[in-house]
């Protein structure tokens, strides 16, 4: 059963003016720890960054049914698993008040813009 829905579109240009304007630290306040090992290893950091915070910006979203407040974007983590698909990575403390919600997450790139929806289920 569909809980909650988050949706958001970012345009690149503007996260890549973000990243010029204060570099590392909004790169590092966007993005977890094992993000930012892959974000130095791509080549194309601007579309990677944005997807992510398009990501991010859906799951904090789509949490509003479960948190009363928004965790940082650096504790939010997508990860991608085996086959590419991403996936949700948070801290035990937000599990815990999610229960036994699954997040699915779909990220886009389109040159000038990333989108992404995520959609949190539970079974009953």
């Amino acid at each position: 059963m569909v809980k909650s829905i988050g949706i958001d579109i970012v345009e690149v240009e503007r996260i890549t003016k973000d990243i010029k304007r204060y570099g590392d630290r909004f790169v590092k306040r966007i993005l977890g720890s094992d993000e930012l090992s892959l974000y130095e290893k791509r080549y194309d950091k601007e579309q990677f960054i944005s997807g992510r915070f398009a990501a991010k910006e859906a799951v904090i979203k789509a949490l509003g049914q479960y948190l009363k407040d928004k965790p940082p974007f650096n504790e939010i983590q997508i990860l991608n698993d085996n086959t590419g698909q991403p996936k949700l990575h948070i801290s035990k403390e937000i599990t815990k008040k999610i229960g036994q919600a699954i997040c699915l997450i779909s990220i886009t790139h389109e040159k000038k813009y990333a989108a992404a929806v995520a959609v949190f289920t539970e079974e009953k």
